[in-house]
């Protein structure tokens, strides 16, 4: 903590720290100062209902609601058009509780005693599932994980001022919403689908702390796109808990805003149809969604990062390796830090956060980074989101993979897209590959990617295991493409022989590589547990 109060006394505010999960949490010894905050997310039941929305208790079970973790005795009811929502109320008014109106999408958000009333509807029914601010990470974070503190900036190879960067660019935060800080330097606007808490009890910091990542301006606790202007739309409650109703109106509302990017750093296990309607709608209107796969370490990506026309965003840390607590499947599209990452607080503070919900709002604002700058016109969220993937870091698997997607941005490639010159062979990554019958003790394959401008000739990569190196040389390498290559290994990390080391780097031939730093990467793999 000696380093947080250093950063205090400099830029005014404290840095506090989320723990990981831990059988007991260490509070901070207080010094000259007074003593240092200190927060932890608390898990949420997953089914936990917001109070006054459970109704009356019910003789009749509503057991396709509960089998599917859904809330019970409620639906959301979604007609053809006004006028056959009216007709319902009209008809079936006396029978139901109706909770909420979207006209947006006909829809009604209804209580109920008896499910018996879904029956022969001239609607569809759609279940409504929790929603929630993820918990910290469950399960676990591999050891030597990299956090990211305040690096942001230089982790995306972003160079010189971004102050501007993303002006006129309408981002909508679907969060618990975000409190006045003063590391944002534009207006907020505020929308409260989910009222601010009447008895004067802190707002709930997990919308602010995601904003900041896009837009914060403080040098501890920066953000990719200062210049965007926010759209806070509260959707959660003290507790973090929301729903796919609340979270269909709140994409509803953002689109009506303006907003041209949609950040929504929660997630359900839950497909709600409603959702999916929304979804539509809003990018049919032009918006792009970015969401949080979810950090429960199971390879199931949380909606709606999971749906179709959203961009779902797993975790990497700070050295590029994905999060073992970050969410895999076919939903995640790209990736990007999720550990260790400063962002701010409300009551002008800081906090060191990790992840999904904090990798999300890298690529929000990145997107409307590369909307703004660089370019002759202001480009569309879309065509931003095809330079992004573009120029991705790639690792983990050659190309797209359930685990990372895509890769990882870097908005120095993107930005230097057109500059001549550049030449930056990268080594990737490494992973392990299991015994089969080409490789009977695996294999480690490496990823060779050339980040420049200008083709690669004879580029000598070296990979080392456990001492024994091999060379290879490749020929010639045209920008942006990657080459994976494989070596044996003489053993494995489960032989009782300890872990085994990994050291792979790159060198170009007869030019000088503009990114040095990424020419070498060392990794140990350890024995299984």
């Amino acid at each position: 903590m000696a380093l947080g109060f250093v950063l205090m006394a400099v830029l005014g505010f404290q840095l506090a720290r989320t723990a990981m999960p831990k059988a007991e949490v260490p509070k901070p010894t207080p010094d000259a100062r007074g003593t240092a905050e200190w927060r932890t997310i608390e898990n949420e039941p997953a089914l936990k209902m917001r109070a006054g929305d459970r109704g009356e208790a019910s003789p009749q079970r509503d057991d396709e609601a509960t089998l599917a973790g859904a809330l019970p005795n409620q639906r959301a009811l979604l007609f053809a058009d006004g006028a056959s929502l009216d007709a319902f109320l009209n008809n079936h008014g006396a029978d139901v509780n109706v909770l909420g109106r979207m006209d947006g999408l006909h829809a009604l958000r209804i209580s109920f005693d008896d499910p018996s009333i879904l029956d022969d509807l001239d609607a569809e029914s759609a279940l409504i599932f929790p929603v929630y601010d993820p918990a910290p990470p469950e399960g676990t974070v591999q050891a030597g994980a990299a956090e990211l503190g305040s690096s942001l900036l230089s982790w995306l190879g972003v160079e010189g001022d971004n102050a501007g960067w993303g002006a006129g660019v309408k981002v909508a935060v679907l969060d618990s919403g975000i409190a006045e800080h003063g590391t944002f330097t534009g207006a907020v606007s505020r929308i409260n689908l989910v009222d601010l808490p009447s008895d004067g009890a802190p707002q709930d910091g997990h919308g602010t702390a995601v904003a900041s990542v896009i837009a914060g301006s403080d040098p501890l606790t920066p953000g990719v796109s200062p210049g965007v202007e926010l759209i806070s739309i509260r959707i959660a409650d003290e507790t973090g808990f929301s729903d796919s109703y609340w979270l269909a109106e709140g994409i509803l509302a953002a689109v009506d805003a303006g907003a041209d990017l949609i950040n929504i750093s929660m997630g359900s296990l839950g497909d709600s149809l409603l959702v999916r309607r929304a979804i539509e709608q809003a990018t049919a209107r032009g918006a792009l969604i970015i969401a949080a796969a979810g950090n429960n370490g199971i390879g199931e990506v949380n909606f709606p990062a999971a749906n179709e026309g959203v961009i779902g965003v797993g975790g990497v840390d700070a050295s590029g390796e994905h999060l073992l607590f970050s969410n895999t499947g076919s939903g995640v599209d790209v990736s990007a830090p999720g550990f260790g990452i400063n962002a701010a607080w409300p009551g002008e503070q800081g906090l060191s956060v990790s992840g999904t919900s904090f990798s999300a709002p890298i690529i929000t604002g990145s997107l409307a980074a590369i909307m703004t700058h660089g370019a002759t016109r202001r480009l569309s969220p879309l065509e931003a989101y095809d330079l992004l993937k573009t120029y991705a870091n790639d690792a983990g698997d050659a190309g797209a993979d359930l685990a990372l997607g895509i890769g990882m941005p870097d908005l120095g490639r993107v930005l230097n897209r057109n500059q001549p010159g550049i030449y930056d062979a990268a080594v990737g990554s490494s992973r392990l590959l299991a015994p089969g019958s080409a490789y009977p003790q695996g294999a480690v394959e490496v990823l060779v990617q050339n980040r420049g401008t200008e083709t690669l000739v004879n580029t000598r990569v070296q990979v080392a295991v456990d001492g024994f190196t091999t060379t290879q040389n490749i020929t010639t390498l045209a920008p942006n493409a990657v080459l994976s290559i494989r070596v044996p290994l003489r053993r494995t990390p489960d032989d009782g022989r300890g872990a085994v080391s990994l050291s792979t780097s790159v060198k170009t031939s007869s030019v000088t590589d503009t990114k040095p730093a990424n020419n070498l990467r060392v990794q140990t793999y350890a024995p299984a547990k």
